[in-house]
């Protein structure tokens, strides 16, 4: 009896655990199951934010209808945008440039801002098609990503020490990109830069400065890339310009090869002469001077007593004016025009001063002779 009954216990026994097994890979493999349905499930996700990617792209790219099968173009001719067009003397960049406004010179940080259309024009002969392609137009309009897609001269301004242009594609800034059937690329586009200029104040305030912008190619020597100005339009156009110190004498460019250790390179430069209006210096500087100096020396030619105190305030009104001038000027080691002046009206109030100074001691010592003299002859 004892024997039947532990017969029957194990016999329960075994059959749960093996239950407990059993239900412990189910659910071992549903969990399994769950994890692939949430990988494939993310994968499809992927998959359909790639898509939705793509085709965002295609429609941002594709939104001109003469340029639907432009990249098909590009697979079917093999286009590298990383290979140098090969051309005999190396590849013609034309540049042409549309200055919109010139701002903030400085004479303390020796830079200026502009804003201008730079526009550079080569020919890619990988590129040439027939009239049978793009609805046989000699000439199509392609969105301004595309340029990711072609070869294009690596430009860079040598003189620049930043860049004000916003985030990518702001309504602000933004690109224009052209190709011809004969394989000729026009790229233009919107930049601002702060550009240094090497302000001579030895003649301040009436000096003129000769500021440069410099277009070269940082890898690829004159044998690969040339760069010219454009023949076919003016090269430089200027918008009407107001500048609140300066007036713009002489704009014109010019171009020359520059060498390096690494080679020698084609560079374009702009000039432009900018020459100073001196209406500020004089309302600020130079008429405040003059007057402090007319009325030191017509003191002295006043009837009445000049007080000491009077003249040493003159003095220090003087050299306020100095130091305020100073704080708009940068820190030069040659003397300036405008400091021979202050200079000449602070010693001309030295002057003043050791002639007031003379005469007060005249005076005392002639009071007091007569003060001695009333005392001894009564």
């Amino acid at each position: 009896m004892y024997l039947f009954v532990i017969f029957i216990i194990l016999s329960i026994s075994i059959r749960f655990s093996d239950e407990v097994r059993a239900g412990l890979r189910f659910k071992a493999k549903l969990n399994l199951g769950f994890r692939d349905g949430d990988h494939n499930s993310e994968e499809e996700d992927d998959d359909s934010q790639e898509r939705f990617d793509e085709n965002d792209e295609e429609t941002q790219i594709y939104q001109q209808g003469e340029t639907r099968d432009f990249l098909q173009f590009l697979r079917t001719i093999q286009y590298d945008h990383r290979q140098l067009p090969e051309q005999e003397g190396g590849v013609l960049v034309e540049v042409s440039v549309v200055m919109s406004n010139i701002r903030d010179i400085s004479e303390v940080t020796m830079d200026y801002c502009v804003e201008m259309f730079y526009r550079e024009s080569w020919r890619d002969e990988r590129l040439q098609y027939g009239d049978n392609l793009f609805r046989n137009k000699s000439e199509i309009a392609l969105h301004e990503s595309y340029v990711n897609y072609l070869w294009q001269p690596d430009t860079f301004i040598p003189n620049a020490v930043g860049s004000k242009n916003p985030r990518a594609q702001s309504i602000a800034h933004r690109d224009l990109l052209r190709l011809r059937n004969n394989g000729s690329i026009l790229h233009s586009r919107r930049v601002s830069l702060v550009l240094t200029c090497a302000i001579n104040l030895m003649l301040f305030p009436f000096d003129s400065s000769l500021c440069k912008i410099g277009f070269e190619s940082y890898g690829y020597v004159s044998d690969q890339v040339r760069y010219a100005w454009a023949n076919s339009i003016d090269p430089i156009q200027l918008f009407p310009i107001a500048l609140p110190d300066f007036v713009i004498k002489e704009a014109y460019v010019t171009s020359r090869l520059e060498s390096y250790s690494t080679g020698t390179y084609s560079r374009l430069y702009i000039c432009f002469l900018f020459s100073r209006t001196p209406a500020f210096c004089f309302l600020q500087i130079i008429v405040p001077t003059s007057a402090v100096v007319v009325a030191a020396w017509t003191a002295l030619w006043n009837d009445q007593e000049t007080e000491f105190q009077d003249m040493i305030s003159i003095i220090l009104a003087i050299i306020l004016l100095l130091f305020s001038y100073n704080e708009m000027m940068a820190r030069v080691s040659y003397i300036k025009s405008m400091d021979i002046y202050l200079g000449k009206d602070i010693n001309i109030l030295g002057i003043s001063i050791a002639i007031t100074t003379v005469s007060i001691f005249q005076l005392q010592k002639a009071c007091h002779y007569l003060t001695t003299s009333r005392t001894v002859y009564g």
